[in-house]
Parts: structure tokens; C-alpha cells; sequence
């Protein structure tokens, strides 16, 4: 019995060892026909599906499509506007290049825009024979030229009275000489020339003439517009011309000769 059930097993396990190697065999020869089947007929499969995917028309016009018809543009409108605008754009470029230049001259000439750090002034009087005197705060200008009266304004001070005292007579051999031993001959629109250190011109014209008491300080004040005031010693308020004692003596019974000019440039 022992022999018959040994010889069972035996065979049993070679039965099944077969039936192993059979089916490896199935399997590997099914693995190497797909593969097969990969390598030659792929390219093919894939370029079948991408040619059913997308479809390329030549001819992508459908029949009975209505025509498409396009609105005409007005070439001359269009043109003539654009024209317009172009005009427009270089006018107002023109204008601001003439602006700007115009406010550059502005900046250049205004006063107010770069104040000289040195505040001696030069006067020039073009009917007096005054050219470039010297005009200086205190007494030194009474000496050199004629006296800017201290507390006053400036000619690159906007709206202000630039005042000015000169000597009749004057001092020999200096600049006040005589300096305005003319100015009762001024008359309305003579022209009076202030320069400053930087070199600018301010120029007046002569408006108006009187004559004033030692006290009306009033004159020296100012008067809300841009102007000069000239003054020198008159033997009284009404006697401008005569040479005397009280003009020499500058006392309170003569008289100031008061020449007012406004800023024209």
C-alpha cells in the first residue's frame, strides 16, 4: 500500500509540474505576440486615430452662405480729421514751446524768481547824461552816486517803490556830483534805467512831478505798483530851479522835488 500511494504522489506532482511549464509557456508565447502586435502595428493605430479625430476641411465655405459685405470707410472724413488732430496736436505743441519759452524769458527777467545777493543798483537817466551811477543804502551812496533810502523796495521786488535821494549840488570829484542837478527838467515819459548786480535792466517811464514838505514821508511809501521815485532838494516846495540857503541847508523850510516814473520793462 505504502509503494501505490508513493508512486500516486509522484505522478500527481509530475502531472502538475507539467501543467506549470504548460501554462509559462501559453503565457510568454501570448506576451511576445503583443508585443509583436505593439511594434508593427502601432504607428498605424495611432496615426488612424488622429486622422478620425481631427478633420481638416480645404474648403471651409458652406454653400448658400450669405456674402459678407463690408461698410466703405470715409476715407476723406477719417483723413481730414486725422489732419485735424494732427493740426490741433503741433498747435498746441507750438503754443506750449511759446509758452515755455516765454515763461523761461519770464523766469530770466523776473526779479522775484533769483534776487541779487548784492543789493548796489546802477541808474542811468538817459536826458540827465546819468549813466550807470551808483546807487547804494546809506550815507556811502550819497558819496559814490546817489542813496537807495533804506527800507524802501528794490526793483526785483514786485509791486514795490524803489526810492532814491540824490544832491543837488553834490560833492566834487565823487559821484554825486551835481547828479541831479537836472532833475527839474524832467518831464512826463523820460525814461529812467535801474540795473542790478546780476546785470538786469529795469526800465520806467517818468509819470508824474511834484514837489513835497521835509515831512511827507508819505512819498517814500508803497503804492502797490512797480515804480521809481526820484528826489533831490529844492529851495522850497515851489521853487525848484533857484540855488539859496535853504537848499543848501536842507532845511525844513525847503523843499523835496518828488520825479515819479513806473516799470514799463
Amino acid at each position: 500500500m505504502d509503494k501505490k500511494q508513493n508512486q500516486r504522489r509522484r505522478v500527481r506532482r509530475q502531472v502538475q509540474a507539467k501543467r506549470r511549464r504548460t501554462g509559462l509557456i501559453v503565457f510568454l508565447g501570448l506576451a511576445v505576440l503583443t508585443v509583436g502586435a505593439v511594434v508593427f502595428f502601432g504607428p498605424d493605430l495611432s496615426s488612424e486615430t488622429e486622422t478620425d479625430t481631427v478633420g481638416l476641411v480645404s474648403d471651409p465655405t458652406v454653400d448658400g452662405a450669405p456674402e459678407i459685405v463690408e461698410e466703405p470707410v470715409e476715407e476723406s472724413d477719417t483723413e481730414e480729421s486725422e489732419t485735424e488732430e494732427s493740426d490741433t496736436e503741433d498747435e498746441a505743441a507750438d503754443e506750449m514751446s511759446d509758452e515755455e519759452l516765454d515763461s523761461s524769458e519770464d523766469d530770466e527777467n523776473d526779479p522775484s524768481v533769483t534776487p541779487p545777493s548784492d543789493p548796489t543798483m546802477f541808474l542811468s537817466i538817459p536826458k540827465l547824461g546819468i549813466n550807470g551811477a551808483v546807487v547804494a543804502d546809506g550815507e556811502v551812496g550819497l558819496e559814490l552816486g546817489a542813496q537807495h533810502l533804506e527800507g524802501t523796495g528794490f526793483p526785483w521786488i514786485p509791486d514795490s517803490n524803489t526810492y532814491i535821494a540824490g544832491h543837488r549840488i553834490g560833492f566834487p570829484g565823487t559821484g554825486s556830483d551835481r547828479i541831479f542837478y537836472s532833475l527839474p527838467s524832467m518831464s512826463a515819459g523820460d525814461e529812467v534805467i535801474l540795473s542790478d548786480s546780476l546785470g538786469r535792466e529795469y526800465t520806467y517811464r517818468v509819470n508824474n512831478i511834484f514837489a513835497v514838505t521835509p515831512f511827507d514821508t508819505w512819498v517814500a511809501g508803497p503804492t502797490g505798483d512797480d515804480m521809481v521815485t526820484l528826489q533831490v532838494c529844492t529851495e522850497t516846495p515851489d521853487d525848484w530851479w533857484t540855488i539859496g540857503p535853504r537848499l543848501m541847508s536842507s532845511g525844513p523850510e525847503s523843499g523835496r522835488l518828488i520825479v515819479q516814473a513806473e516799470k514799463v520793462a
